[in-house]
């Protein structure tokens, strides 16, 4: 069956009709807004605090965090477990370091795309006069610390609060998910 579906597949490649269809004329004046708004700069840096977390062992903590006992035996015995964590942290980030670097070129002409569908070619060129302009250029140059200072409020103000609402409720939610843990049905004879 596997075969049958790789056979059409191949045979049949999706197709992506929404980037057959865009101007031309769009393309180019997306692809030299992307490029004024420096979104490969934006996505490298980005990419590059994120591979730092990663190699600290941040990303694999958080995902084991979610294993039954994992946070206590963590607390109880961090040097214990951050060299290993590190470690894989380190593995996790060349592997994705490898993918970002490989598929960054397909995120920016992504990007590319949607503005040549979002925008007109007179609204992506008022847009680039608006981004070499003075109060453009520090929107560009401020926008990505308003953004963190937003996420990061966002995270102080709801984080804590969702947090403890979801304690809160912990019984009901435990509840609701009961039925996960009892044993199946037997089959009907």
């Amino acid at each position: 069956m596997l075969s049958l579906l790789i056979a059409v597949a191949v045979a049949n490649p999706p197709q992506a009709p929404a980037q057959a269809r865009l101007d031309p004329a769009a393309v180019k004046a997306a692809s030299a807004l992307v490029q004024q708004l420096g979104l490969k700069g934006q996505i490298d840096a980005q990419m590059k605090q994120t591979l730092g977390l990663m190699r600290q062992g941040v990303a694999v903590r958080a995902m084991l965090a979610q294993q039954p006992g994992f946070v206590q035996a963590y607390r109880a015995n961090p040097g214990r477990f951050d060299p290993t964590l590190k470690k894989v942290g380190a593995m996790q980030a060349e592997i994705a370091q490898k993918v970002v670097i490989a598929n960054t070129p397909a995120v920016v002409q992504a990007a590319v795309n949607s503005y040549a569908r979002q925008y007109t070619v007179a609204e992506l060129n008022g847009l680039a006069a608006f981004y070499r302009s003075p109060l453009g250029v520090a929107l560009n140059r401020k926008q990505p610390r308003v953004l963190a200072e937003i996420g990061q409020a966002t995270n102080g103000i709801l984080g804590a609060r969702i947090d403890a609402a979801l304690q809160a409720n912990g019984a009901r939610l435990t509840a609701a998910l009961q039925p996960l843990n009892s044993a199946p049905p037997a089959p009907p004879k």
